[in-house]
């Protein structure tokens, strides 16, 4: 595969994700601006479909829900998904943000009053954000905190993401290799639950799936899948974006296991 084409490949993942971090860190600080609503979108005909709406967030607040199609925002067509997201970065924090969309048949206006994006930032060397994340399927726990003195591995991943579906073999027998030596898996995503168990299920994972509505956010997760890994120490050695081949990850298990724990 070329380098262009894995660059298009994964541009279009990010694609959906674009709207729920609704704001850039270019420069690696971790601090978040821009408005946020809590949405993923995806382009459809006639506007952008609404995927995943984060609970609790601004958009699940107006009442926005899984399937409407946004054919207005601020007055005029959405348009891509990446003016979309920068519409609502510019915004900012406490802006009234009106949109119409279609549920069904019906033509419905809500008023999305954007909050500030959450805190984000994942670098090599420092510890993870905090994961607020709710336990699907395997034995957990899913605070990282108190996985301190293991090896993690922390996959995010979607249910409509062929790559993530390619890796999950490769980290189900990591785990169960490496699972008594001291590693753990997390597999993280933004979709419900019963989506998460139905892959996990179809998948036959044995490692740890969970669902987060902030993950993405809070790790600045912009491509699928991406995967971190987390020493005993509690830090963050790698971050991998993308299918990882399994002989390089298995090195990289093998070698964090391999390290004195604190």
């Amino acid at each position: 595969m070329s380098s262009a084409h894995r660059v298009s490949r994964r541009i279009a993942l990010a694609l959906p994700f674009l709207a729920a971090l609704a704001h850039a860190d270019p420069q690696g600080t971790g601090s978040a601006t821009g408005g946020f609503m809590g949405v993923e979108v995806a382009v459809a005909p006639g506007g952008l479909r609404v995927g995943n709406v984060v609970e609790g967030g601004p958009a699940a607040q107006a009442g926005l829900r899984t399937g409407d199609v946004i054919v207005q925002a601020q007055g005029m067509p959405p348009g891509s998904v990446a003016a979309f997201t920068g519409s609502v970065r510019a915004a900012g924090p406490g802006a009234r943000y009106p949109v119409v969309v279609l549920r069904g048949a019906r033509r419905v206006r809500l008023d999305v009053t954007l909050a500030q994006a959450p805190a984000a930032g994942l670098h090599r060397g420092a510890p993870p954000p905090p994961l607020t994340a709710t336990l699907v399927m395997g034995s957990g726990p899913v605070d990282l905190a108190a996985l301190r003195g293991r090896v993690v591995l922390v996959d995010f991943w979607a249910s409509w993401c062929g790559p993530c579906r390619q890796m999950m073999p490769a980290l189900n027998r990591i785990a169960q290799r490496y699972g008594a030596q001291g590693l753990t898996v997390i597999g993280v995503t933004d979709e419900p639950a019963s989506v998460a168990r139905s892959v996990g299920m179809q998948m036959n994972i044995r490692y740890t799936l969970a669902t987060s509505p902030t993950g993405v956010a809070r790790f600045n997760v912009s491509s699928l899948p991406t995967l971190v890994a987390i020493d005993r120490a509690g830090t963050v050695r790698e971050i991998s974006v993308g299918y990882e081949g399994p002989a390089r990850l298995e090195a990289l298990v093998a070698r964090l296991l391999a390290e004195r724990a604190p």
